[in-house]
């Protein structure tokens, strides 16, 4: 393991990263970080329960010298996904050795959604620095090679660690428990007893400092569990039954396999190799602390929720590893020393090209027509459209819509968990504004489909679209539950 190395690595990942920054807040929760950047009040979604209080304050401070809300959110994105690189590699090279390091960590930089989410203002990449972060310091503290004493004081200073990560991303909280559990129960009594202690006491500093800031304890508190009831009612087995687990299951594959692309055989190989498995399991103890940090986010994301691409970060560093584990078990299983590098190539230029040059979702050119879009529809809006007759339809991106056209267009909200056939009429009863005998529906989000006559499609210059069709206000606007939109009479 050299330092330099990971320093290298760090560098070059946060070099192929500030070149994607986007311009504009990248989604729906991006405004409300800025607003929490404005005033934090998770009851008020400033940003959304429970508030993720420590990464608001780190946006705060950036954004003291940058002076925009979503540039200081994209220079964390950039800095934490370059710095989770560097952990990989240092994390991979005490696990094993150099190689598998080196390869992990080149692996992890080019994972498509990965390198995406690394320019645009979302707090995933911090969440896979800090899963990665304490996992190194976890297994610095299994090393047999100190005293037992000097185990429980890194313990400690890992516990502290863990503690602090909550305050940014409270799934931390589940996600890493069961390694804080691995590596208590291989210390003395006292020092888990001290360990659980600190970290109790840095979750209960940052639950203080979220409740000051939104006003006091039951408010808090009040935000969480209201918080939590939204999610239980439209994506937890909880609150929906067996399907739960059917629809997650599906955007958990769908969020893994576009992180993942080239790196799928790779897993696969070390799961599925019986030679590979039995070198894995040469260190039965290293075998289980990789397993129980890559897995232990599966039972939340399939019976729960998993509602982003970045979510899957908790996972992916160490299915870095594992995917270079595989490379290694593919060369010797065909014998052929000289494939490895073959095969590190083939995967690292097939990502990098996935993300570089395809159109694919979350590819530079999706996000490029994501971002620049957000600007040329708003200013088609203004230009063309006028508010009294206009009303904007998006699907999940109403806060966005507010944020850069406008309040005074009119903006459908369209829930499809909580309305999945929705009906509504164009009258000014139904939806104002009020003004002329007819009125212009605008499609923002590309998610929605126009169906039936009537309707244009604007294309903006970087991709985006926008679909318009001009209605009498007698007729009605109906949505479908596959996010069909029509007008009907």
């Amino acid at each position: 393991m050299s330092w330099r190395v990971g320093l290298g690595l760090f560098v070059l990942a946060l070099v192929t990263r500030l070149p994607f920054a986007t311009a504009n807040l990248y989604a729906p929760d991006s405004v409300l970080y800025e607003r929490g950047m404005e005033r934090f009040d998770p009851f008020d979604q400033r940003p959304q329960p429970p508030g993720y209080l420590w990464y608001v304050l780190v946006l705060r401070a950036v954004d003291i010298f940058t002076g925009d809300p979503n540039r200081a959110m994209t220079i964390v994105s950039a800095v934490a996904g370059a710095a989770t690189v560097a952990l990989v590699y240092l994390l991979a090279a005490r696990l094993y050795e150099e190689r598998t390091a080196r390869v992990a960590a080149l692996f992890v930089m080019t994972a498509v959604t990965f390198w995406a989410y690394g320019g645009v203002a979302y707090p995933y990449t911090v969440l896979a620095a800090l899963t990665t972060g304490c996992a190194l310091l976890f297994w610095r503290s299994l090393d047999p090679a100190v005293p037992r004493s000097s185990r429980g004081l890194r313990l400690m200073a890992a516990s502290a660690a863990w503690g602090i990560a909550v305050g940014f991303r409270s799934d931390l909280a589940i996600f890493l428990a069961p390694l804080w559990l691995f590596a208590a129960i291989r210390t003395t009594l006292g020092s888990a007893v001290l360990s659980a202690a600190i970290v109790a006491a840095a979750v209960a500093m940052w639950t203080g400092a979220s409740a000051a800031a939104d006003g006091g304890l039951d408010r808090f508190l009040e935000a969480v569990r209201i918080q939590s009831r939204f999610v239980d009612d439209r994506y937890s087995v909880f609150g929906n039954g067996p399907i739960a687990i059917y629809r997650n299951g599906y955007e958990l594959a769908r969020f893994l396999g576009r992180g993942l692309y080239f790196l799928i055989p790779l897993v696969g190989a070390t799961l599925l190799s019986a030679e590979a498995r039995r070198i894995e399991l040469r260190d039965r103890g290293r075998a289980a602390f990789l397993a129980l940090w890559t897995l232990a986010p599966l039972p939340f994301y399939v019976f729960v929720h998993v509602g982003e691409y970045g979510y899957v970060f908790s996972m992916l560093p160490g299915l870095a590893i594992v995917a270079a584990r595989g490379a290694i078990a593919v060369a010797k299983g065909l014998r052929r020393p000289r494939v490895f590098r073959w095969i590190v190539v083939v995967a690292v230029l097939g990502n990098a090209a996935i993300y570089l040059v395809s159109d694919t979702p979350i590819s530079a050119r999706d996000i490029v027509r994501h971002d620049r879009g957000i600007d040329e529809k708003a200013a088609y809006l203004r230009a063309r459209l006028m508010p009294g007759t206009t009303v904007v339809v998006t699907a999940y991106d109403a806060v966005l819509v507010d944020r850069y056209v406008g309040s005074e267009y009119a903006t459908i909200a369209y829930d499809p968990v909580a309305f999945p056939d929705y009906r509504r009429s164009l009258s000014c009863a139904g939806a104002p504004p009020c003004d002329g005998a007819a009125v212009d529906v605008v499609l923002w989000d590309d998610l929605l489909r126009a169906e039936g006559n009537g309707w244009t499609e604007v294309r903006m210059p970087h991709g985006s679209r926008l679909r318009i069709a001009h209605a009498p206000r007698s007729d009605s606007l109906r949505v479908s539950e596959g996010l069909g939109v029509e007008i009907a009479p």
